[in-house]
């Protein structure tokens, strides 16, 4: 019998051939999922971040900020003025702040003969001319003070003062270094820390009327802004920029308790408002004020009129001591404003009390505006209201505040703006490192790093004697770490952290990873039957 049999090498050659195409298939989905859809996947949801100068940062503290100033001496004996530098050298040589460079003033002819301490002042600066934050002390026989500062950047000496008074004053009212300390502190013993000061604020003067038929006041507000508002606040704009509008408002009563206090005067009596008071007064005023139109803080300056009925009004403390001071009353509430009591005369409301016609008079200016511009001064924290024994200092005349006052708040405000841009940059450079999906695009990379230069940049400034420089830098680096901060960008992926991400993606990817993972496994028992084929 005929048998027929088939080619055993054909079944052969087509179980190469699919095993060929199946290898090339499994191979290419490994590839497309593995090298070209992991990656997709993981590239589109990583979080975007810029690289930081993050290391540097966290190190802003290991350097201190050190502030270079100058102080002149004149003395007409050169024995006694190197006698007191070598003393204030010794007490300022160990200081960790300051690097204060004391400079020995000669006498000459012209100084010499100077009858009066302002041709000595201007002789003395003319042939020394200062730069921002310096001082200078001149000796001056016949004064009454041990020491009488004046609107300069200088003070009169007499001629028995000590270097311990020189360096009390520096350290107390031109340096003022308790309250730098209290910046660059961390103890909270130190006591509560003052805010930096914004770089803009909204400045709203408002003259409240609650009785406008029967109180016939008459302001030209604005025009007073103009004229005495403006222009101070243009003499201190090196930290912070001013808008300021003025309005009028009417029927705005104060909520408060007023008790009626019998007195000597023609009308017998006025009004007391309790000091305690005073905080749920300013509350019930906010209300009825017009808010600022701007994201900028704003600083109120309150001018309230009384009606006749409650006038005049006075401010009581808790002892029932009259609180009036140069025939004003008036308090601050920081960081809200300040508020005046701007009492009608006694004539206008003995002829209301009578029943009368209502007498229309004028609100002095001058008497108002130099209270408001002494209310802003301490609001702004410019003032030095720190006393010492033997020290004066000189009226102000012109409406700008105290040369050495104010230099001293561009110091405080330097070093303050970078304490508290450094505080910022590294608040956020930790809180990157423990929450790691917070995102930092180009533009907030860009003000971090520009914030860490200037810091760097300002505290250079302020070694290098530079101080309008420094404050100059310390305000931007201030500006772009608060932008960096809180930019709404970091907020994009805050509440998509990865434990969502992967809760979402899983679902997807398991099912495809599957045939990925079984396509191995078939790769591996082919490639293993054609190795024993090729050793049988």
């Amino acid at each position: 019998m005929e048998t027929t049999s088939s080619s055993p090498f054909k079944p052969r050659r087509k179980d190469k051939d699919e095993d060929k195409f199946r290898i090339g298939a499994t191979i290419a989905f490994i590839v497309v999922i593995i090298g070209i859809g992991v990656p997709m996947w993981w590239r589109t949801t990583t979080v975007y971040r810029v690289n930081l100068p993050s290391s540097d940062i966290l190190s802003l503290c290991e350097t201190s900020i050190k502030t270079a100033v100058q102080v002149a001496i004149y003395t007409k004996q050169p024995s006694r003025g190197q006698l007191l530098i070598s003393e204030l050298q010794a007490a300022f040589s160990d200081n960790e702040i300051w690097s204060v460079d004391f400079k020995q003033l000669s006498a000459t002819t012209k100084t010499q003969e100077a009858h009066t301490p302002a041709v000595l002042e201007k002789l003395l600066l003319e042939e020394h001319p200062q730069s921002m934050g310096d001082f200078m002390f001149i000796e001056w026989a016949n004064l009454q003070e041990d020491l009488l500062l004046t609107t300069e950047r200088s003070a009169l000496m007499r001629s028995d003062t000590t270097s311990n008074k020189l360096v009390q004053l520096l350290h107390a009212k031109i340096l003022q270094t308790y309250r730098i300390n209290q910046i660059l502190s961390t103890d909270e013993r130190m006591g509560a820390k003052s805010e930096a000061p914004q770089p803009a604020y909204d400045v709203i003067v408002s003259v409240l009327n609650p009785k406008p038929r029967l109180t016939h006041a008459q302001w030209n507000i604005a025009m007073a802004v103009k004229t005495y508002i403006e222009p101070w606040l243009a003499q201190v704009s090196g930290v912070s920029n001013f808008t300021v509008r003025s309005q009028w408002k009417y029927r705005v009563s104060i909520e408060a308790d007023l008790k009626q206090v019998r007195d000597q005067s023609r009308l017998g009596r006025h009004y007391a408002l309790q000091e305690s008071a005073l905080p749920h007064l300013l509350t019930s005023i906010a209300q009825n004020l017009s808010a600022s139109t701007t994201d900028k803080p704003a600083i109120n300056l309150v001018v309230y009129i009384p009606p006749c009925h409650t006038a005049p009004l006075h401010i009581y403390d808790s002892k029932e001591q009259r609180l009036t001071r140069n025939g004003v009353d008036a308090f601050i509430s920081p960081p809200w404003g300040a508020f005046i009591i701007a009492n009608p005369p006694e004539r206008v409301c003995l002829a209301a009390s009578n029943d009368k016609q209502p007498l229309p008079y004028q609100v002095s200016t001058t008497d108002n505006m130099q209270v408001m511009l002494d209310q802003l001064q301490k609001l702004l924290d410019i003032s030095s209201e720190l006393q010492i024994d033997g020290v004066k200092a000189v009226e102000i005349e012109q409406l700008e505040p105290r040369r050495w006052e104010y230099e001293s708040f561009l110091r405080r405000s330097a070093i303050r703006h970078i304490s508290t841009a450094s505080s910022t940059l590294q608040s956020l450079i930790k809180l990157l490192d423990e929450i790691s999906y917070i995102v930092i695009d180009d533009d907030v990379g860009a003000a971090i790093t520009n914030s860490y230069a200037d810091i760097l940049a300002a505290k250079a400034a302020l070694l290098g004697h530079r101080l309008a420089d420094a404050s100059a830098l310390a305000k931007r680096a201030f500006v772009a770490s608060e932008r960096g901060f809180f930019d709404a960008s970091l907020l994009a992926q805050l509440y998509f952290p990865d434990e969502q991400k992967y809760a979402i993606y899983i679902p997807l990817f398991l099912p495809i990873m599957v045939p990925v993972l079984s396509s191995f496994n078939m790769l591996r028992s082919v490639l293993q039957a054609r190795r024993k084929a090729k050793q049988a």
